[in-house]
């Protein structure tokens, strides 16, 4: 399964959706369902969440739609500000319908660090756990003390970390990143997608530089609490999605049969409660990636 992943149209991009996306080049395109089915395929995935990336209504509503007409995609992750009195009601009407699984405002993107936080915030994450969604927290290291105090006043609330909140992947420049990762890590309602890595180091990557990450999020976190997430299309920008899977592949093999099989499928499933088809065999590489 696949936990996270982007759907846009190129009619979208040009209107101006999607404002961190680069000005040209091969993301403003058509990016539909059509366009993953077949490495979904080939990779024996059965199943996706689709992630919002555009910080509108419009944006939730549109994957909504197409959740609703492809097969592969068992949920969708929106967007609401959350930081307004009215969207308690906007959670509410966007909640009746069976495919959103989970709210994501982008964190990362706010002028206030401590945005999260707010009094507001804070009531429509208690209004998003009543209506039994979860929340998903795109962040950066400065962020997390502020998620940390948000979900620690709301902590039945189901909450995932995206892309690793995006460390430097510098063992000398990540100590605080890893020490806030450790305590979201002992909330037991705190989870984290092992995804976005490639794009926050570019190219020149190397699979050594992630190694020591995927080590220590199954430490922390534990087997039952790291899921898959390929970050189409923008990961496409660096590797294909069967060598996004590969690599991954590669990089969790050290945490065991059981952990693995969490990993790719039954820890998303429990996360966002939905269950993947049966799945073809995992496709594998016998050959470690380099970039």
């Amino acid at each position: 399964m696949d936990a996270h992943h982007h759907l846009w149209s190129a009619a979208r991009v040009e209107r101006g959706d999607y404002h961190w996306m680069p000005t040209d080049g091969p993301l403003r395109g058509d990016h539909l369902p059509e366009h993953l089915a077949p490495a979904l395929e080939a990779t024996g995935v059965g199943g996706t969440i689709v992630v919002q990336a555009a910080p509108t209504v419009d944006e939730t509503r549109f994957l909504l739609e197409l959740a609703h007409t492809t097969d592969f995609v068992l949920g969708v992750t929106g967007w609401v500000a959350l930081d307004q009195p009215e969207d308690a009601e906007l959670l509410a009407e966007l909640a009746a319908d069976e495919y959103l699984r989970a709210v994501r405002p982008m964190i990362h993107d706010l002028p206030d660090p401590n945005w999260v936080a707010h009094p507001q915030v804070h009531a429509n994450l208690e209004r998003l756990h009543e209506l039994g969604l979860r929340f998903e927290a795109l962040t950066h290291t400065e962020h997390l003390p502020a998620l940390d105090a948000a979900l620690a006043a709301v902590p039945e609330l189901p909450a995932v970390i995206n892309h690793l909140s995006k460390p430097a992947y510098r063992p000398d420049a990540d100590d605080q990143w890893r020490q806030w990762m450790r305590r979201l890590a002992e909330r037991p309602n705190t989870w984290c997608k092992f995804s976005g890595m490639l794009t926050e180091v570019g190219p020149g990557w190397s699979p050594a530089q992630f190694q020591p990450y995927a080590d220590f999020l199954f430490e922390t976190f534990g087997a039952d609490r790291v899921m898959f997430g390929s970050d189409w299309p923008v990961s496409s920008q660096l590797l294909a999605y069967t060598d996004v899977v590969a690599l991954t592949d590669q990089l969790v093999t050290e945490a065991g049969p059981a952990a693995v099989d969490a990993f790719w499928a039954h820890t998303a499933e429990r996360f966002y409660g939905v269950r993947a088809p049966a799945a073809a065999t995992l496709a594998r590489s016998d050959q470690p990636l380099s970039s």
